[in-house]
Order: C-alpha cells, then sequence, then structure tokens
C-alpha cells in the first residue's frame, strides 16, 4: 500500500469518491432529494478528508526532509483527488436543476449518463488497486480506461449535437447533460495524470 510514515492516506478518500459517485447516479435517476444532500455531504466530507491529508504530509516533511520525495508524489496525488471530488461534487448543481424543474433526458443521453457512472466508478476502485499494488498492468489498464471515459465524453457531446439537430433532445437538458459530460471527462484526465504521477511519467 502507497503509505506515508506507514498510514493509509488514500483508502478513506476513495471510499467516499465512490460513495459520491453512487449518490450522484442514485440522485440523477431516482431524482432523489436525500441521494442529493447526501452527494453535496460527501463532497464536503471528502475534501476535508484531503485537507488532513495534505497538512499530514506537511507535518511529516517537516519532521523528514529527506523523504521529500514520496512526500511531494504523495501531495501531488492528493491535489488531483481534490480536482475530481471537486468535478463529481460539482454534478450537484445539474442534477438539482433537473430535479427541481423536472427536466427529462432522452433515452440515449440516460443511458450515456449512467454509462459514464459505472466506467468512473470501476476507474476510481481500479486506481486504489494500483495504490495498494503497485501492479504496472494494472496502471497501463487503468490509463486505458481513463482515455477511454476521456473519449466517450467526447463522442457523446458530438451524439447530443446530432440528436439536438434532429429535435430529439429538449433545449433545457442540452446544457445540463454537457456540463455532465464536462465534469466526467475532466475527472477522467486528473485519474490518468494519477497514473503518470505514480509512473514517473509526470510530477505533478
Amino acid at each position: 500500500m502507497f503509505t506515508v510514515a506507514g498510514k493509509d492516506l488514500f483508502t478513506p478518500i476513495f471510499n467516499k469518491l465512490d460513495a459520491m459517485v453512487v449518490a450522484a447516479r442514485n440522485a440523477f435517476n431516482r431524482h432523489s432529494r436525500q441521494d442529493l444532500e447526501k452527494l453535496k455531504t460527501l463532497r464536503t466530507e471528502v475534501e476535508a478528508e484531503i485537507a488532513n491529508a495534505l497538512k499530514f504530509v506537511e507535518e511529516y516533511l517537516a519532521k523528514q526532509p529527506a523523504e521529500r520525495e514520496v512526500g511531494h508524489k504523495t501531495q501531488s496525488l492528493l491535489t488531483r483527488l481534490q480536482l475530481i471530488a471537486d468535478k463529481l461534487g460539482g454534478l450537484a448543481e445539474p442534477i438539482e436543476k433537473k430535479i427541481r424543474d423536472g427536466i427529462l433526458f432522452s433515452d440515449k443521453a440516460v443511458s450515456q449518463t449512467n454509462h459514464l457512472f459505472d466506467h468512473q466508478a470501476g476507474i476510481l476502485r481500479s486506481v486504489l488497486d494500483i495504490l495498494k499494488t503497485d501492479n504496472a498492468m494494472l496502471k497501463r489498464f487503468v490509463a486505458d480506461e481513463a482515455q477511454t471515459l476521456i473519449q466517450n465524453c467526447l463522442d457523446f457531446a458530438t451524439e447530443h449535437e446530432e440528436r439536438m439537430v434532429e429535435g430529439l433532445c429538449l433545449p433545457h437538458a442540452a446544457p445540463l447533460f454537457l456540463t455532465f459530460l464536462d465534469n466526467m471527462r475532466t475527472a477522467g484526465q486528473h485519474e490518468l495524470d494519477i497514473v503518470q504521477i505514480l509512473e514517473g511519467k509526470q510530477k505533478g
């Protein structure tokens, strides 16, 4: 397990990120205000968890400056996780508008959004597995999956534009769906960055 001073900083964070995806998906599909509020609460909790982890690393480096390489790598990873949490938490706004205004997505958009939720959850679980095992094949797999997620978001946006032209999508749903795509795409990019940091291809 990737640790700092023997402390596992990452598992609690990933557990909350995974719960955020579940809450967002349930709120989206069920128009559930309860799950929407859970998403908001989890965002606050994971931000606090990451802030505490960053503080722990900073204090550790002050005492053990010779460990700056692992410390700086950990800070880079935590910063990326902070950005992922921001994008997942940012789904609350379009979901809230969807619920409040009773906005319906096309069947295709609903299917694509749920595909992205599934894909995102799988990537997060695999990134945590990388931190536990440092498995090179798993790193390559997650990098490929993150790139696929990013490309899916771009492809879905193009298909959405085509549906709009054909009159198959409601205009009010368009900006909400595009926000979903943008947030998922950006989260996928940060997950790809995490793999590259762990591979030593990116310093953060």
